[in-house]
C-alpha cells in the first residue's frame, strides 16, 4: 500500500507538533541545525536555549560530523531530551546517503530514539552524469520503501548541485521524474537553488504537491550569508506558492556556502554571527502574513 500525499503532509506537520503557532502561513518557524554546530560545541545547552529564546519552535536536526567529536558522542536519546528541555521540538533529521543505504538498522534505531517522523536523505556518491542522478532517484525509491515499512517518511533536501545542468538537464528535474511521489517528497531550499542560478518561484510552480517543507534562505550575490528578508528573493511570491501547496514546515537557514562562490569568486563574509543572523531572520519571518 503506497503512502498518500496527505499522509506525508500529516507526518511532516508533526515536525512542529505541540508548538504554538506563528507565521509564516500560521505555522511555527524552525531552523536548520547544521549552522549552529560551532556554537553547540562551545555551549550545548545554552545555544539551544538561545534559539528557543529568539522564538523558534523546532529544529530541523542533522547528524553530527565526526570532527565535532563532543556532539558526535551524544546519544540520539540525549540529543532529543536536551533539545526538548530547551523548549524546542524535532521530528525531522538529515542523514547521509551511506547511513540510510548501508547502515539502515542503526539509522532506524537512532530515528526511533529521536522520535522522528520524517528522514531526509543527502545526495549519494554518484553526481557527475544524468545516469548518476537517475540512479540517485532510484536509490531514494528503494530507501523510501524501507523507511515507510519502519513508519518514517522520506524526503530529499537540495543544495546547489542539483541545479547545475548535466547533459543539458538539471539533476533536480531528473530526481523529480525518477522518484515515486508516494515514497519520496522534497524539502526545497530556495536559497541553495537560487545560488545555482535557478528560480525558486519557477520550481515551486513546476512541481506542485511534491514538497513537504521549505528552507527559507536568502541570497545576496557575492555575500556568504544574510538574514532572511535582507536579500534578493521574492518572499511574497514564494510564501504564496507555499501556502497554495499546503507546505507546513518552514525552516530558516542562514549559513555560508563556503569560502568561494560556484565560479570561484570569493564571497564576502557576514559581519554578523550565525546566531545574530538567525535572530534577525526570525524577526522577519514572524511578521510574514499568510
Amino acid at each position: 500500500m503506497t503512502q498518500s500525499r496527505r499522509q506525508f503532509i500529516r507526518n511532516a506537520a508533526a515536525l512542529v507538533g505541540g508548538a504554538a503557532l506563528a507565521s509564516p502561513m500560521n505555522q511555527p518557524i524552525g531552523f536548520q541545525g547544521f549552522e549552529i554546530i560551532p556554537d553547540l560545541i562551545k555551549d550545548w545547552h545554552g545555544t539551544w536555549q538561545k534559539m528557543a529564546g529568539f522564538g523558534y519552535k523546532f529544529v530541523d536536526q542533522v547528524t553530527y560530523p565526526r570532527n565535532a567529536q563532543t556532539l558526535a558522542a551524544l546519544s540520539p536519546k540525549q540529543i532529543r531530551e536536551d533539545i526538548q528541555a530547551a523548549g524546542l521540538s524535532l521530528s525531522n533529521c538529515h542523514f547521509s546517503y551511506d547511513a540510510l543505504a548501508n547502515s539502515f538498522e542503526q539509522t532506524m534505531a537512532a530515528a526511533r530514539d529521536m522520535r522522528l517522523k520524517t528522514l531526509v536523505c543527502a545526495p549519494g556518491p554518484r553526481r557527475k552524469t544524468a545516469e548518476d542522478w537517475k540512479w540517485q532517484g532510484e536509490q531514494l525509491n528503494l530507501i523510501g520503501v524501507k523507511t515507510k515499512k519502519e513508519g518514517f517518511s522520506l524526503g530529499y533536501h537540495n543544495h546547489e548541485i542539483e541545479f547545475l545542468p548535466v547533459e543539458g538537464k538539471n539533476p533536480y528535474d531528473i530526481l523529480m521524474e525518477t522518484t515515486d511521489p508516494a515514497l519520496v517528497s522534497f524539502q526545497i531550499d530556495v536559497g541553495n537553488l537560487s545560488f545555482a542560478g535557478a528560480n525558486p518561484v519557477a520550481y515551486l510552480e513546476k512541481y506542485p504537491g511534491r514538497y513537504f517543507s521549505l528552507h527559507a534562505k536568502d541570497l545576496v550575490k557575492g555575500k556568504a550569508s544574510v538574514p532572511v528578508g535582507a536579500g534578493e528573493l521574492d518572499w511574497t511570491r514564494i510564501f504564496a506558492l507555499a501556502k497554495k501547496q499546503n507546505i507546513m514546515s518552514y525552516v530558516a537557514e542562514v549559513g555560508a556556502y563556503g569560502a568561494s562562490s560556484l565560479n570561484g569568486a570569493p564571497l564576502e563574509p557576514s559581519s554578523m554571527s550565525i546566531l545574530e543572523l538567525f535572530r534577525l531572520s526570525y524577526l522577519y519571518l514572524k511578521d510574514v502574513k499568510s
